[in-house]
Formats: structure tokens, C-alpha cells, sequence
């Protein structure tokens, strides 16, 4: 997947950017989307020389960005059903059997949000070029 940015930022050799919101406009996720007021963090491991305010594009593969959205929101919803049957053997209360299945929901984000702490260079957008200006 391919996206035009604009870089926010740069600091410390980390490059953080933004994406052009009138890519918004007409989204069916615009009330879930937390993207209109935080920019993202990329790499740039070709070195291409860019400036505040820059264009640039980067890349995510297609696998990478699925694997992303299973980990971030399948995994933990997938944690529910085992943290049902394990509720389901601890007790017959369908309290408990809840309560644990919010447990594995739970545990399921930290097993996410570990993945992706080990992991987050891997899983970080590439710059893979500048966006030349037309000024």
C-alpha cells in the first residue's frame, strides 16, 4: 500500500508524518479514526533527504498491513472464545465466564502491543520517495 504523506516532523533522526486529510473525506471508519489528529512515525532507510513540510511516499505491504489489522483487533477478539471455555470450566456463572473472557480480551492486547514492541521497525511505513513539489 502506497501513501502520499507529509513529513511533521523531524527529530532525533526519527521522522514522523501526517497524511494528507482530505483522504478522509467520504471515509465510512471517519468516527472510529483517531488519523485526523495524530501523525505516525516513519522510516527512511534509503536516506533521502526531506525537510519539514516535505511530500514523501511510503510503502506498507499488503501482508504486513493485514497481519497488522489482525493483531491490533483480531487476535484480542479471538482471545474471547478461549476465555470463555476456560470460564466456562472454572465456574458455571455466566459472570465468571465473562469476566474471563474479558481477561483474554485483555490479555490479547498485551500480547499485541508486545508483538509490536519487538517488532515495530519491521512493521513501520518506509519512505520510498520524495513527492517532488509543483510550485
Amino acid at each position: 500500500m502506497k501513501q502520499t504523506v507529509t513529513i511533521e516532523e523531524i527529530k532525533d533522526g526519527k521522522m514522523m508524518a501526517g497524511c494528507d486529510k482530505s483522504l478522509c473525506e467520504g471515509c465510512k471508519a471517519s468516527f472510529f479514526c483517531t488519523s485526523k489528529k495524530s501523525s505516525f512515525q516513519v522510516l527512511n532507510p534509503e536516506g533521502i533527504e526531506l525537510e519539514e513540510g516535505d511530500k514523501a511516499i511510503i510503502d506498507m505491504p499488503p501482508g504486513k498491513t493485514l497481519l497488522t489489522v489482525f493483531m491490533s483487533l483480531g487476535l484480542p477478539l479471538l482471545m474471547f472464545i478461549p476465555g470463555y471455555f476456560i470460564g466456562s470450566l472454572i465456574s458455571g456463572n455466566e459472570g465468571i465466564k465473562l469476566l474471563c473472557s474479558l481477561l483474554a480480551v485483555g490479555l490479547g492486547f498485551i500480547i499485541a502491543a508486545i508483538f509490536f514492541r519487538v517488532k515495530k521497525e519491521k512493521y513501520t511505513p518506509r519512505i520510498i520517495e520524495k513527492e517532488e513539489r509543483t510550485d
